[in-house]
């Protein structure tokens, strides 16, 4: 059976749209505010997150969600309440265009970028944009796109429509139809069940943008079901690619105190090739997902209903002299020992966060990953867990992904960033990432590791960034980009 996400997204329109018309006096939707593409921004929100306790775990935050919590810092972190307040202006416009960066870079190599949206260091001219039209409290528009030039043999031209978003809804339930980012994870520098590594998938989710007050605990909820890239799928003894796989996600999360959010996530790949798709199995997936997927011989391959991945997350907020974030996940690919409850093909994420590093002008942070073998591969799906052949999760395991490869094993990961504000508002970043992974048959893999620094002048009302990326693979390939960035 064909699935279209369109026609179930008009289907669920129609029906909501009584819930929200009745509901108009109340706070409406919030734009979002963009990843991976204003790094600046993102940093000084990041530093809201950490001191204000802002409690979700998941990403992108919602500008109703950061202005809720900027009033917390309004007189003991002045500074950073200005800088917030002057980034955000063009948030509040009901029409315009709210941020607009170009690139030109320099590469002769063919390296994908981490948390990138599928692109590559080879790539000469990219250009990305945001724009919005609020029509109403409970209506919006939300247009915005990435657009990509490479320049090999021949020329071309990639443009994903990331950012481009029909919202409607209260703040405690907001529809978004559309091409939005979902990172699912609190950490900054990977996330294991879903990040920005791969393009933007189509998608449809309810979610709040404001945290949910019941019972004296904070609440934030997330529900999508997205459309992946086409790969060959197996049933019944063949492999087709005639219908695009489909991605389920669920997150739930609660802050009991100020200072602590817990969580957890869930994302299912079903659908894809002949292999049927139904509410029926999708319930049965996530209730019992022993039966559904991981019965082993008492399963047939045309019997399992996909691949399901999970994970559990803890944020602890420290205040004091030196105010930082403790977060840890545990994640797993399946169940194990043929229980509901045990994570199979366990991969784990600790990290920590100083917003002010003996400095109220300098942020570091430190993650580290490591997981076990079988890691986004899948006997139904023979590409396993991609958009656009690039990992939807951690950016680490892409080169597994490779055509030529194909492989699943296990490795560790380190990413280490840290912001130095001078005093003239310049800013130097510096970011460093290293994995390693276990050698997979016959290939043999390097310790790869990665250096990323930028030198951000304000200019006027716009920023300008100088690039430098330099680094070698785990194939013991070595890549360079030289990089100059406007953004207003």
């Amino acid at each position: 059976m064909s699935f279209s996400i369109s026609r179930l997204s008009l289907c669920i329109v129609l029906s909501l749209s009584p819930l929200f018309v009745s509901d108009a006096t109340a706070d409406g939707v919030s734009p979002y505010l963009p990843m991976k593409i204003s790094p600046v921004l993102e940093n000084e929100v990041e530093r809201l997150a950490s001191i204000a306790g802002i409690p979700n775990l998941t990403k992108p935050y919602s500008l109703a969600t950061i202005y809720h919590y900027m009033v917390k810092i309004r007189v003991s972190h002045p500074s950073l309440y200005s800088r917030l307040n002057a980034s955000l202006k063009p948030y509040e416009r009901h029409f315009g265009l709210t941020q607009l960066s170009v690139t030109a870079r320099v590469s002769d190599d063919h390296h994908a970028m981490p948390n990138a949206r599928g692109v590559y260091t080879d790539t000469n001219l990219s250009m990305s944009f945001r724009g919005q039209w609020q029509m109403t409290d409970w209506l919006a528009v939300y247009v915005g796109g990435n657009f990509t030039r490479y320049e090999d043999d021949a020329l071309e031209e990639v443009y994903q429509t990331s950012g481009t978003i029909l919202s409607m809804g209260v703040d405690w339930a907001q529809l978004d139809i559309g091409y939005k980012d979902i990172w699912l994870s609190p950490f900054q520098g990977s996330a294991q069940l879903l990040s920005t590594n791969a393009q933007t998938m189509p998608s449809i989710s309810l979610s709040n943008n404001l945290p949910i007050e019941f019972l004296g605990v904070r609440w934030n909820y997330h529900v999508f079901l997205a459309q992946m890239s086409r790969q060959d799928v197996r049933f019944n003894n063949a492999l087709s690619d005639a219908d695009k796989p489909l991605l389920a996600g669920l997150h739930l999360s609660i802050q009991p105190t100020d200072w602590w959010s817990l969580g957890a996530s869930r994302v299912f790949q079903f659908g894809g090739g002949e292999r049927s798709v139904g509410l029926g199995s999708l319930v049965r997936a996530f209730i019992d997902p022993r039966g559904a997927d991981n019965a082993g011989s008492d399963l047939s391959t045309d019997e399992e209903s996909g691949n399901q991945m999970a994970s559990v997350v803890s944020k602890i907020n420290f205040d004091g002299s030196i105010p930082f974030t403790f977060a840890l996940e545990l994640a797993g690919e399946d169940t194990s020992n043929n229980k509901d409850y045990q994570l199979g093909n366990s991969a784990v994420t600790a990290g920590l966060y100083f917003p002010f590093f003996l400095s109220d002008n300098i942020s570091v942070t430190y993650e580290y990953s490591d997981w076990q073998n079988a890691w986004y591969k899948n006997h139904l799906y023979t590409r396993g867990y991609v958009n656009e052949d690039f990992v939807a999760g951690h950016w680490a395991m892409q080169v597994q992904r490779d055509e030529d490869i194909n492989k699943a094993s296990a490795g560790s990961s380190h990413f280490i960033k840290t912001q130095w504000q001078r005093n003239n508002d310049h800013i130097i970043s510096a970011i460093v990432r290293m994995s390693e992974h276990e050698d997979a048959g016959s290939i043999t893999f390097e310790d790869a590791w990665e250096l990323q620094l930028d030198y951000v002048i304000p200019w006027r009302t716009r920023i300008v960034t100088f690039g430098v990326y330099v680094g070698e693979d785990s194939l013991g390939e070595s890549f360079s980009q030289v990089s100059l960035s406007v953004e207003r």
